[in-house]
């Protein structure tokens, strides 16, 4: 799962409110290798599965997020970020984030079977038609057969080609940056 968190910017901004966007279906693969620099992974968002400012997650997030916000904002918030102006969900179903880079953070610190292991991983994400880079802090550690990552990162929405929404001139809008946090569990398939 991957968690957006996204703030009401502007003169105006005490008027909206903040957003929990949730990725709760990503499909992908991993490939880990004995030497870390030579692990990829590609995964697929899709983004008509993102859920927005779903009650739950909303109070998950802290005292931020503890506003409730109604059926008919939620689904409007949703309609606007689907469409044509923002991800444009109709002409590009998915966001794909594709490892160009991983670099380990602390050789000794990895080194350690079953220990939690820290990379920095260099994404290219493609979003619409746009691709930009990333660089993600990842902790992954292997139990078994499972492989858990996880992690945080702040990003801007411009810098993935997306206009942050804005309304009244302006004087009301999200934010550009976004905060970001993720929990992802790989099986192995064999």
């Amino acid at each position: 799962r991957i968690w957006l968190q996204l703030q009401a910017d502007g003169a105006l901004a005490r008027l909206g409110h903040a957003h929990v966007i949730v990725a709760q279906q990503l499909r992908g693969t991993v490939w880990l290798h004995p030497q870390l620099e030579r692990s990829a992974l590609e995964l697929a968002i899709p983004v008509d599965a993102l859920l927005v400012d779903d009650p739950r997650e909303r109070a998950a997030a802290g005292a931020g997020f503890a506003e409730p916000i109604d059926a008919e904002a939620r689904a409007g918030t949703r309609e606007h970020m689907l469409g044509e102006s923002q991800l444009d969900a109709v002409h590009y179903p998915s966001l794909t984030l594709r490892s160009l880079h991983v670099r380990p953070v602390d050789a000794a610190a990895n080194a350690g079977a079953g220990a939690a292991r820290a990379v920095v991983i260099e994404f290219q994400v493609t979003l619409r038609d746009h691709t930009a880079q990333l660089s993600v802090p990842v902790q992954w550690q292997l139990q078994g057969e499972q492989l858990r990552a996880t992690g945080a990162v702040e990003f801007k929405q411009s810098d993935l080609g997306i206009e942050a929404y804005s309304a009244l001139l302006g004087a009301l809008r999200v934010a550009d940056t976004v905060a970001a946090r993720f929990e992802i569990v790989a099986q192995r398939v064999r």
